[in-house]
């Protein structure tokens, strides 16, 4: 069988041939023009089921009106909450639509928002209701939108074996590409192993897992503290989340985890945080202590760009020299709250200006068409 990186590299190359002039042909099902990218990979869907759950609730997670009468989410018990509150609706699927169309963007990976939390701070009971509910919501909009979106289910890492019977669900009965999940399973090797069940199943599936930062249940081993001190929390808090995102890229880059997975695909969001800055000493301290090649053994993840396309679009040039263009996906973390969140077109035009010709070639076209390829899709 072949290895990831081999079947990986063999598609990339296909697609590259079968992407010449891709500029000139490609287009939208309903005849408009050539795209600008073929595929947003980083994006968030908010249910109705979660938004009637979560309006049931005294405790975080749940909803609170803003003192501008806008509904919004608390969920104070994690890290992402440092910032208070923040907007929260279901989402509007039409208007979704038309942002892509104005900014020629194909489609759309429609995911959970993991960053809610819900796996540390639900009961497992609860969590399995409402992801059922989730996915089917979900499966219903990307029926009705089949040419615009894909879709992941979303999966608690805290009950894999249930997980991996709703990801065999969502692939043969939804007509999902795969799975979602919090980025804190993969703090440690220890974690990662709890999740064999699933990853046995993904296997199966070929399945791709979109891994988002956010804290997994106390039940995975190796979850990291998500206090932040007060003083100058908006600068700790993203040293902790980069690290956070950085530590889930080791254990699924450097470790041997992924190794009997051949046929799964894994995307960390947001570059992997710290992950790309650490090369020039992770390397050679990873070749020190016997890896034959750990940057080959890191590019068995897919990074992408998610918001760091528009606030941090030096790093996305900077992660693809240093893992190359292409393993990373185009994202625009497109969902919750407002701002660039509801518009994906400042991210292109940010990576527009950044990045140069055959590295937007790659992470705009390219690299999806490879991903799609593995994955028997087009």
């Amino acid at each position: 069988m072949l290895n990831r990186r081999h079947f990986l590299n063999g598609a990339l190359a296909t697609a590259a041939t079968l992407s010449a002039g891709l500029h000139s042909r490609a287009s939208f099902a309903n005849g408009q023009a050539a795209p600008r990218a073929l595929v947003d990979w980083h994006s968030h869907y908010v249910s109705n089921a979660e938004f009637k759950f979560l309006g049931t609730r005294t405790q975080p997670p749940k909803l609170v009106k803003g003192t501008d009468g806008t509904i919004q989410l608390d969920n104070a018990t994690t890290v992402s909450a440092v910032g208070g509150p923040g907007a929260f609706a279901p989402s509007d699927i039409q208007a979704r639509l038309q942002n892509l169309d104005q900014n020629g963007i194909q489609r759309q990976l429609l995911t959970h928002t993991v960053a809610l939390g819900f796996d540390a701070s639900l009961p497992i009971e609860e969590q399995r209701k409402l992801y059922r509910e989730f996915n089917d919501e979900l499966a219903s909009v990307v029926a009705k939108n089949r040419s615009r979106f894909l879709a992941v289910a979303a999966l608690p890492a805290s009950d894999p074996v249930w997980a991996a019977q709703e990801l065999t669900r969502a692939h043969r009965e939804l007509g999902f590409i795969g799975g979602s999940l919090p980025l804190n399973a993969f703090s440690t090797l220890a974690g990662a192993n709890t999740l064999k069940p699933l990853f046995d199943a993904a296997q199966k599936n070929n399945s791709h897992f979109f891994i988002h930062r956010g804290p997994a249940s106390d039940r995975v081993p190796g979850q990291p503290p998500l206090v932040v001190p007060e003083d100058t929390a908006y600068a700790r808090w993203n040293l902790i989340s980069n690290s956070h995102l950085a530590a889930g890229a080791i254990t699924l880059g450097l470790t041997d985890f992924l190794d009997p997975y051949p046929d799964v695909s894994v995307e960390i969001i947001m570059l992997g945080g710290f992950i790309t800055h650490l090369f020039d000493s992770v390397i050679p301290a990873a070749k020190a202590n016997g890896v034959a090649d750990p940057l080959a053994k890191l590019r068995r993840i897919y990074l992408d760009t998610g918001p760091y396309s528009v606030r941090n679009a030096g790093w996305v040039r900077y992660a693809a020299d240093k893992i190359g263009a292409d393993r990373i996906l185009f994202g625009t973390d497109y969902g919750v709250g407002g701002g660039t969140r509801g518009d994906v077109g400042p991210a292109l035009q940010t990576l527009d200006a950044t990045l140069t010709a055959e590295q937007r070639q790659l992470i705009y076209f390219d690299n999806t068409r490879a991903l799609l390829a593995a994955k028997g899709l087009s």
